[in-house]
């Protein structure tokens, strides 16, 4: 199997990744509760392997995936146990930093994969600050929220409706599928700090809402290396 996570290369290794206009995903998750019967890497679990698995699909140019950035800003789930987070100002530094770091060893385009909601609008910011600070290319998408995700999402959900809640169906079939051993569907019931109905979810959901994203995530790839992503978020004069 072709390497595609960045910390097992080979110092030799990044200049044919370079030449080849390979693009790095960070994925962002966090480490805090989701509820009684989830684990709390969920959401970097979601994120790190949506991000492998659709690097491993594409062969026509590479893909890197860093280790993921495992800490997000959770400050309203510090209520509940197991929940660690980031000062606002230290997520922000961490994240530009680590893009700031690819950047600086020639690589152009860059991809943050979230999936947690408490860093949605930090991580969609970055894009902006990184081109005025540190003149770099960086897009940013919550899982979900890549196209034809949600509409998946909304086709298989029971009780959700498509809304990606908080250790609710979506994220608890999610996990079902992608490691069982830490789901408590005994426990699967609402409790304080959870949003949304954790009961009906299933393992078929959860594979159907993971294979949308990988294909999801590989057509937005394709895109940004071939550069109609980009085209597509410039600005443009229209010329009548």
């Amino acid at each position: 199997m072709k390497k595609v996570l960045w910390q097992e290369l080979r110092r030799s290794e990044f200049e044919k990744a370079v030449e080849a206009d390979a693009i790095i995903i960070i994925p962002v998750g966090s480490t805090e509760q989701h509820g009684n019967h989830l684990p709390l890497n969920t959401d970097t679990n979601c994120c790190f392997t949506i991000a492998q698995r659709a690097a491993q699909s594409i062969d026509e140019f590479p893909i890197l995936v860093l280790a993921p950035v495992w800490a997000g800003y959770s400050p309203h789930h510090m209520a509940y146990p197991g929940t660690i987070t980031l000062k606002y100002h230290t997520f922000v530094d961490l994240l530009t930093q680590v893009a700031a770091s690819v950047h600086a060893h020639g690589f152009k385009k860059i991809l943050f994969l979230n999936a947690h909601g408490g860093n949605s609008a930090i991580v969609a910011a970055m894009r902006t600050k990184l081109a005025a600070e540190e003149g770099t290319n960086a897009v940013s998408y919550n899982y979900w929220d890549m196209p034809s995700v949600h509409e998946k999402m909304k086709a298989v959900c029971q009780s959700d409706k498509g809304f990606i809640g908080h250790a609710a169906e979506i994220e608890t079939s999610l996990q079902l599928y992608l490691q069982p051993e830490l789901v408590d569907m005994g426990a699967a019931v609402w409790v304080p700090g959870l949003w949304g109905d954790p009961s009906t979810a299933t393992p078929d959901k959860g594979e159907t809402i993971f294979n949308a994203a990988v294909n999801a995530l590989v057509k937005l790839l394709r895109e940004y290396h071939s550069g109609k992503l980009e085209d597509r978020l410039k600005w443009r004069k229209e010329i009548l």
